[in-house]
């Protein structure tokens, strides 16, 4: 079982949403989340924070070491990479908005199901391989994994 998070950042001009996967750990475990606006003026802590493309997720990682009996890892291991990168606070998606832009982005392609099928297909396989491509190129952490 896994759950979701709307998070708005430290300065409220954006939203990300946030995954927990298998609901390894609580909600909580994000101190604070930093778009790039606010994340500018961050002093930025390695031990504790990830940064992805300009988005920095500031990780309570003592607290995440107290369920490392969850984790395939010894709590000296986990990190915020750790943390972010095995899926157990992440993005939805490759970015922090991708759930509806994602949706945005697929709209009219999604209308082909109506009239063409197999266009329909073929088109959705190539908008998901060129739009990982297009944001691993962007500098998107879990799209440059994924090509």
């Amino acid at each position: 079982m896994c759950h979701a998070q709307n998070r708005i950042c430290e300065c409220s001009a954006d939203t990300a949403i946030l995954h927990f996967g298998n609901n390894v750990l609580p909600e909580n475990i994000v101190r604070a989340l930093y778009c790039p606006k606010c994340g500018q003026t961050v002093d930025f802590i390695p031990e504790s924070m990830l940064k992805d493309n300009g988005w920095i997720i500031d990780f309570e990682i003592e607290g995440a070491r107290l369920f490392a009996h969850e984790f395939p890892a010894a709590p000296d291991e986990i990190t915020p990479e750790y943390i972010f990168d095995k899926g157990f606070c992440t993005w939805v998606g490759y970015t922090p908005t991708d759930q509806l832009d994602s949706y945005n982005e697929k709209t009219d392609i999604i209308e082909l199901a109506k009239t063409d099928r197999a266009r329909y297909f073929q088109e959705m396989k190539d908008w998901s391989i060129n739009r990982a491509k297009r944001l691993a190129e962007a500098g998107w952490r879990k799209a440059k994994a994924a090509v």
